[in-house]
């Protein structure tokens, strides 16, 4: 498991603090000038730990779409402005009906003409055969009878096409409810079949899209809680769902970073656009015995606390018990809490390391080692697991 280096640190202890915490001052001899070193404890208690996840990002609108035009045509009306509240169904455009008129009428002579002339070569191919004409004449009658019905055909598809423009074509209709953001016709002119016609886009339903490290990414799945916070409305937190994870990461100072996307449960005021920051929760213990994450302490792959041994028998009455190391084992940690899954119970008293610096300024401070209670954050990373620090006591 992953967590922040140990980090040294050397502590002025002020005052005792809140209550569950002892402090103890060891001195090895009191009439020795030295370090007097104060040890602060503190007992195993049972708490909750909230694995987070962090990352930032930028709010975007969950769902829009394009709308294309299905036909050739002249437009009669577009019906909507730009950033316009539309609803699904809502018309938006309608085509002109094609003034054909004169192009059927031209038409149907053609067809009538054609039909007179289908009649005559038929007429014509009956006398040959019964006039008992050469082969070849009859053949060439034959042929000219079925050029004339290829013509009709055409004529005939030709009139059925001046009767489709006569008919308005289907008018476009809202496929979904949302904002109007583009409009590329306009009344009066003319549109191609495919050609965009509008740009709808939802600003009801919106999400969070933050950058998460490539590290913590294995961690998250789809559909885990999450809480967004805004810069621009900082005084409230957004509930909200993990609904995307990108399947390829972007690379930004070496590191590499994929988008996770968080659908807002109730945006409110929220607009697109505003700077986000997202924490997931990848997963909540109840109940656990805990420690402070400063208490704990690593050597390669083993963690240890340190006790008092309140049995070590020595000649002097008054020298202090003295902190020894414990092994332990343990869990997923927050930002300031571990969980202990072995080597201590419920109410056990553990040392938190700690140094009262000598009087003197002359004098060398003697530091003690321990985790950082930041909960092990890597990059946008909020806590979950540990890693060796390298560090000791």
């Amino acid at each position: 498991m992953k967590i922040k280096k140990g980090v040294w640190i050397s502590a002025v202890i002020l005052a005792l603090v809140a209550t569950g915490t002892a402090v103890v001052t060891l001195s090895p001899d009191k009439n020795k000038q030295g370090a007097e070193v104060t040890v602060k404890t503190t007992a195993v208690q049972k708490g909750d730990i909230s694995v987070i996840v962090k990352g930032s990002g930028s709010v975007k609108a969950t769902h829009s779409e394009t709308v294309f035009a299905k036909d050739q045509g002249n437009v009669a009306r577009v019906f909507v402005n730009a950033n316009a509240r539309v609803k699904k169904g809502q018309l938006l455009m309608t085509y002109k009906a094609t003034n054909v008129d004169s192009s059927l009428r031209q038409q149907l002579n053609i067809l009538r003409q054609n039909q007179n002339a289908l009649q005559d070569k038929q007429d014509q191919y009956k006398k040959l055969v019964m006039d008992g004409a050469v082969q070849g004449e009859v053949d060439t009658a034959k042929l000219a009878i079925e050029r004339s019905k290829e013509d009709i055909a055409a004529t005939e598809a030709e009139i059925a096409a001046l009767h489709k423009d006569q008919t308005p074509r289907a008018p476009l209709t809202s496929p979904m409810e949302g904002t109007i953001t583009k409009i590329s016709v306009s009344s009066g002119g003319a549109v191609v079949n495919g050609a965009e016609a509008f740009k709808i886009t939802d600003y009801q339903n919106l999400s969070a899209t933050i950058r998460v490290d490539e590290l913590d990414i294995p961690k998250i799945k789809l559909g885990m809680t999450a809480t967004v916070k805004l810069d621009a409305l900082a005084n409230k937190n957004y509930s909200g769902t993990v609904v995307a994870i990108a399947n390829e990461g972007k690379i930004t100072n070496g590191v590499s970073l994929f988008d996770v996307t968080i659908r807002l449960s109730d945006p409110g005021d929220v607009k697109a656009g505003m700077s986000a920051q997202g924490r997931i929760q990848i997963e909540e213990k109840k109940g656990i015995l805990v420690l402070p994450i400063e208490s704990v302490t690593q050597k390669g792959d083993t963690y240890f606390v340190q006790v008092l041994n309140n049995t070590a028998k020595t000649a002097k009455t008054d020298i202090a018990p003295v902190p020894e190391e414990k092994a332990v084992t343990v869990g997923v940690h927050d930002e300031s809490q571990i969980e202990i899954t072995g080597g201590l119970k419920l109410g056990e008293q553990v040392v938190i390391p700690t140094v009262i610096a000598p009087s003197s300024a002359s004098s060398s401070s003697q530091d003690q080692g321990f985790f950082g209670g930041d909960g092990g954050d890597s990059g946008n990373s909020g806590g979950g697991e540990m890693s060796p620090a390298g560090g000791g006591l």
